[in-house]
């Protein structure tokens, strides 16, 4: 058992968790990224690049909407 309190009030934020690829894709010459960067208490950000520039993003309050939406969206740029 350790002798640490559960609720430390100046403990300092975790650190910031990597973004997740969550797929990519080739469409002629072009390549299209999507990450997923979990924002914490804010939500999840959707982000698609076009090659390596950043196309779109979007916030979701959870990962699964966010997953959804950029699964539609691939879908509509794979067309």
């Amino acid at each position: 058992m350790s002798d640490d309190p559960f609720f430390k009030p100046n403990r300092p934020p975790p650190p910031p968790q990597p973004d997740e690829r969550l797929f990519e894709f080739l469409s002629g010459f072009d390549r299209f990224r999507c990450e997923l960067r979990d924002e914490g208490p804010h939500g999840v950000d959707a982000q698609f690049f076009l090659n390596e520039n950043l196309l779109c993003r979007r916030r979701f309050d959870t990962r699964a909407l966010a997953v959804q939406w950029a699964e539609g969206e691939r879908k509509a740029m794979e067309r």
